[in-house]
């Protein structure tokens, strides 16, 4: 599963790049070890982006980690690595892959995904 979740992540990463994404950081632990997948910049603001993937069903995966957690996650980067990004709005996306084969993947992208809540 460790090799799919790569790849996942890395088809993430070239969809977010197509899309005008700057790519900032991937595969971060946080000293607590909650992981976020990818870090990425657009015009609206940074984005802490979740990744989940699954295999040969009929259905996308639902994210495993909580809200507190990727927030404790997203504040401990940027505590880290946000002094350049004062006044940056901050929002967490999730990509889900639902794998058909060994080269596709249908990719759903949920922009700020917990809406006016954030």
């Amino acid at each position: 599963m460790e090799v799919i979740n790569k790849r996942a992540v890395e088809a993430s990463e070239r969809f977010l790049t197509s899309k005008g994404y700057e790519i900032l950081d991937r595969s971060w632990t946080a000293a607590d070890g909650q992981a976020i997948d990818i870090i990425a910049k657009d015009d609206d603001g940074i984005a802490f982006v979740n990744v989940s993937a699954n295999v040969g069903t009929q259905r996308f995966e639902d994210p495993t980690i909580t809200r507190e957690q990727r927030e404790s996650a997203a504040a401990q980067w940027l505590a880290a690595n946000g002094d350049d990004l004062v006044d940056t709005a901050v929002r967490f996306d999730d990509i889900a892959l639902m794998i058909v084969s060994g080269s596709r993947a249908i990719l759903r992208h949920h922009i700020n995904a917990w809406g006016s809540c954030v």
